[in-house]
């Protein structure tokens, strides 16, 4: 069997020729997950039109449709045949899989914002390195959450989403526009807020809890999900969270550029760091992590060279993913950025 994939015009439009090979890197992680023995992965101009192809040993299962579904830059799925000598591509049938409006995480907009394609490709990419077939019900965790981009991909997917961030400011927005667009959509929700502190009063935080269920029968059986930020400091996120609570950890860390992260209680100015706050940081993440999740992190090498990262969390005790796929995700944002993602497991 053969299969092609069309991608998201919006995919294509964010980083030009590099979302190809960013598209090709993400489905190569997710092929394992699917039922059937899948290779070959090739580039394609069929009519004009790029796609990317892969074949597979059988006909793709109604399983493996919806993992290349919520793939970041497929637009639609076709079988691909040949009829009188021509290729024919017959759609398949794709998964509705949102469990709310895709469009959550476009309508914010803000200086430093990342893509919510991008947002969503290391969510993916975090779930297949793990081995992991389902996302509804997993909890997710973005320690560096800014207005909650990383959160807003991970409820579309169905999944619980925590976010800790620095910023009183920031939280406060993302959490009044996720009420505001939750009572556009009429769904049901509520929320939460307390402040907690460390013994001793070492540090103080606030945390605003939400709880939403897509309809009355939802709610009436208790099938709610979970948006939840923390406005503190990210270096305490182990006592904001129990040990081996979360089954990912996605972040998109300061890129000495637009982005900043305070490392240390007391400290006012913002730090534009990505060592300092893995430093500072990492042992932390780590107790929160489940044994045999992943943490996926997005930095710009041109302030952290990729070996020094890798260093960073191997010594906090992670297994860094090396070689292959793992590294072919290095990208060019704009002239100050040169993006990569790192897969570690706990």
């Amino acid at each position: 069997m053969k299969y092609a994939l069309l991608a998201n015009p919006g995919h294509n439009r964010v980083y030009f020729e590099e979302s190809k090979k960013l598209a090709a890197a993400e489905l190569e992680l997710a092929l394992p997950c699917l039922s059937v023995p899948c290779g070959d992965i090739l580039p394609a101009q069929i009519g004009g039109v790029y796609y990317l192809t892969f074949s597979s040993e059988a006909v793709l299962t109604a399983s493996d449709l919806a993992i290349l579904s919520r793939l970041s830059f497929v637009y639609a799925i076709f079988e691909e045949n040949m009829r009188e000598g021509r290729t024919a591509f017959f759609p398949c049938e794709m998964e509705n899989y949102a469990y709310i409006g895709e469009d959550i995480g476009t309508i914010l907009k803000y200086t430093g914002k990342t893509n919510e394609l991008f947002t969503r490709m290391m969510i993916n990419c975090a779930v297949f390195a793990s081995g992991a077939r389902e996302f509804t019900g997993k909890r997710l965790l973005d320690p560096v959450a800014g207005k909650g981009t990383t959160l807003f991909e991970g409820l579309v997917y169905g999944m619980d989403v925590y976010g800790v961030e620095i910023g009183d400011r920031a939280v406060a927005e993302a959490c009044r526009y996720l009420q505001k667009y939750l009572q556009m959509g009429k769904y049901k929700h509520s929320l939460k807020t307390e402040r907690v502190s460390g013994a001793g009063k070492t540090f103080t935080a606030e945390r605003r809890h939400l709880e939403l269920a897509r309809g009355r029968e939802e709610a009436k059986r208790g099938e709610y999900r979970i948006f939840e930020m923390v406005a503190g400091n990210s270096c305490y996120v182990n006592q904001f969270y129990k040990k081996s609570y979360f089954d990912f950890l996605v972040g998109d860390l300061p890129y000495g550029v637009q982005h900043g992260n305070v490392t240390n209680e007391g400290q006012t100015k913002l730090s534009r760091s990505p060592a300092a706050l893995l430093q500072a940081c990492l042992t932390a993440w780590r107790d929160v992590l489940k044994t045999g999740g992943v943490l996926a992190l997005a930095w710009n090498v041109n302030v952290l060279p990729r070996e020094a990262a890798e260093r960073l969390l191997e010594s906090a005790g992670f297994t860094v993913l090396h070689g292959g796929v793992y590294e072919r995700f290095q990208h060019r944002v704009d002239q100050s950025i040169l993006r990569d993602l790192v897969l570690a497991r706990k």
